[in-house]
């Protein structure tokens, strides 16, 4: 019986705009002038990575990053709680081969740790814990199974039992919303259970954060940032990408960005792309997996680091159950997250943050009751669903679209390159960016 996820909620979010800039001693200016290998756009996990590929090969390359900062998705804040806050990716997923974990290892800064296996989460309906109800977890384990014997690039509602119990909702949100960033309606059954033949192995956990993880391994790394691209011309023989700073001419380009942006249209072709290239883009769509945390006095002070705790949803065969998961003490912080996903979590962070937060509350008071207020010292919420640098969590293929992978990992002229999560096999993952950037990159050389 699986009960403790392990699958794509941990690429979670990353930061909003305007937070402090990360100093690096190599920036690089814009030179008009110059001609360049390869440009890379984004300096996420993927754009980092090709970019330091791509440097060891010897090639002239520049990295572009429109926000202030690199990491991308995967971004820890030490200020807002006083204590490594990860507000981007959390696990580090297959830890036997994760390149972050392996360099980690390597680096007395950092303090990692594998995650426990024995039992870790906790379930509740309302104030009563009941984890141990094996007819409850009979509904996760027939709908998990649902889905993972079915082959057909179906969506998990068309396939999967259960949809009249009363905690349907409930597992719905936990193998929907939380571990995918969509309801059932809206992802592939054989996307998510396609076989990249990837080692699979325990996560482990990082008590400086993610975040600064990766800043520490991609320190050297030169990064334009405060850069924003709006137009890639591939009319020529070469690329020419134009930028708030100014135009930059290179033999090729890697686009690391989001399927959310590219489908946003925020940055033009010229020539246009194929049709069915542009439907990539919308078809490998983004989920939306935002997040509310909170800080509290005493309430989860005995609770285990990294502890799941999942609850009774609520609605009752909502197209998107209204509810989160919940990681306590996440890498032993001493700090409560909660996760809404899906169109609901979509929804709830545009109602604005005073009511997402009154959600937040509200939820854990059916557990915990009204010392929840009292016991509250801080809090904090992150939208990365109208993050226009984002635009969504992670992507995967809408039911009927798994054929769109590859056509997004597909060059365009032998001088567009596309690389990140989306494209990576292990996707939905920062390990898996990482790969995709190391990739493509020396497919480009």
């Amino acid at each position: 019986m699986k009960k403790n996820l392990t699958g794509r909620r941990k690429f979670i979010k990353s930061s909003l705009l305007g937070l402090t800039a990360i100093s690096f001693p190599n920036i690089i200016k814009v030179n008009a002038d110059q001609d360049y290998d390869v440009v890379i756009i984004g300096a996420g996990a993927a754009g980092l990575a090709a970019t330091e590929e791509l440097i060891k090969a010897g090639k002239k390359v520049i990295c572009l990053e429109a926000s202030n900062r690199i990491g991308g998705r995967a971004f820890t804040d030490n200020k807002i709680f006083d204590e490594p806050y990860d507000m981007g990716a959390l696990w580090l997923d297959n830890g036997d081969t994760n390149p972050f974990k392996l360099f980690g290892e390597k680096n007395s800064n950092f303090n990692l740790y594998k995650e426990r296996s024995e039992e870790m989460y906790a379930l509740y309906s309302g104030k009563k814990q009941i984890s141990k109800d094996d007819e409850i977890w009979k509904v996760f384990d027939g709908i998990e199974a649902g889905i993972a014997k079915t082959r057909k690039d179906v969506s998990p509602s068309e396939v999967v039992p259960y949809q009249d119990h009363r905690w349907f909702d409930t597992m719905h949100m936990i193998i929907g919303a939380w571990e995918m960033g969509k309801d059932f309606t809206d992802y592939s059954c054989k996307d998510f259970n396609y076989d990249y033949e990837i080692p699979q192995s325990a996560p482990w956990h990082c008590k400086e954060g993610f975040g600064s993880l990766l800043v520490d391994m991609f320190k050297n790394i030169p990064v334009q940032l405060n850069t924003k691209v709006s137009k890639i011309d591939w009319s020529g023989s070469g690329v020419k990408v134009l930028t708030d700073k100014g135009e930059i001419k290179a033999n090729k380009c890697i686009l690391t960005v989001s399927t959310g942006v590219l489908a946003s249209d925020q940055i033009k072709f010229t020539p246009d792309l194929t049709t069915e290239k542009k439907e990539s883009f919308s078809k490998i769509s983004m989920g939306h997996y935002n997040r509310l945390t909170f800080k509290f006095k005493k309430l989860f002070k005995k609770k285990a680091k990294d502890t799941y705790l999942y609850y009774r949803v609520d609605s009752q065969n909502a197209k998107s159950p209204e509810g989160f998961g919940v990681t306590i003490n996440p890498s032993d912080s001493k700090l409560c997250i909660c996760d809404p996903g899906g169109d609901f979590g979509k929804e709830l962070l545009k109602s604005g943050e005073e009511a997402s937060i009154d959600f937040g509350i509200s939820e854990l008071k059916k557990i915990f009751g009204n010392k929840v207020d009292k016991d509250l010292i801080k809090y904090h919420v992150v939208d990365w669903s109208s993050n226009p640098l984002f635009l969504g969590a992670w992507a995967s293929a809408e039911p009927g679209a798994f054929k769109y992978r590859e056509i997004l990992r597909s060059s365009v002229g032998d001088r567009i390159y596309f690389a990140g999560e989306a494209t990576a096999k292990e996707w939905g993952t920062v390990a898996g960016a990482y790969d995709s950037g190391k990739i493509v990159a020396k497919s480009t050389i």
